[in-house]
């Protein structure tokens, strides 16, 4: 069962992809939306080839269900995404600090606010898993 959610999420991709693409030819979108269309079907068309090599190849498959069920690769993972996020609050508070600086207020605000957001996510997220564990 979650291997066809899989194969048809992959399928969605590419069939938005191809829509985003032939929207931009029939309407006025710019290059934007065709770039992401293109991206999308990138991205459907490697995962179709990632499952495709599930289905098929034993070895692969469980290369795979051990990254995704093994305690130390789930760690790891935390952990990144926790360094991530921190990078990502320092990088854009001083970003903020040194467009002001420059007059670039458009981008203080946008970086501030960024920085605002995770922070508010992060709280908001601690609460909950406070209560829950």
């Amino acid at each position: 069962m979650a291997n066809n959610r899989r194969w048809i999420f992959s399928l969605i991709w590419i069939l938005l992809g191809i829509g985003l693409i032939v929207a931009g030819f029939i309407t006025e979108l710019d290059s934007f939306w065709s770039g992401m269309g293109a991206a999308f079907i990138v991205v459907g068309s490697l995962q179709l080839t990632r499952w495709y090599k599930y289905a098929r190849n034993a070895e692969y498959r469980e290369k795979v269900e051990t990254e995704e069920k093994d305690e130390r690769n789930r760690y790891l993972s935390a952990k990144a995404w926790a360094w991530a996020g921190y990078l990502f609050v320092l990088i854009a508070a001083v970003a903020a600090v040194v467009l002001r600086i420059v007059g670039q207020n458009l981008l203080s605000s946008v970086a501030s606010g960024a920085v605002c957001v995770l922070i508010l996510l992060y709280w908001g997220s601690y609460m909950v898993l406070k209560r829950k564990y």
